[in-house]
């Protein structure tokens, strides 16, 4: 994702959000361990996760809801996540 699309994004929950607030990434994700240890990495250790495979087991949806003190932060998470490759951000 490039800088404007994160500034975009950033702009927006500012414009949409309260902070701190609760809010929820969603995420799909090979089904492979070393993906999903990625994306679990992305977060603190005490975060829960929820998941849903899909039809043919080949992928995961990974959901997560977790109190974040700002944009910049929401922001933060998707950047570190672009690293993780085939991974998809809802």
């Amino acid at each position: 994702m490039d800088q404007e699309k994160y500034n975009r994004i950033k702009q927006q929950l500012l414009d949409s959000t309260k902070w701190p607030s609760l809010y929820m990434f969603k995420f799909i994700v090979p089904n492979n361990d070393e993906k999903l240890n990625a994306v679990r990495n992305l977060f603190p250790k005490e975060t829960e996760f929820s998941y849903k495979t899909s039809r043919d087991i080949r992928f995961i949806g990974v959901t997560v809801k977790i109190m974040m003190d700002s944009a910049e932060d929401v922001v933060e998470i998707y950047s570190r996540a672009q690293g993780i490759r085939g991974i998809m951000a809802l």
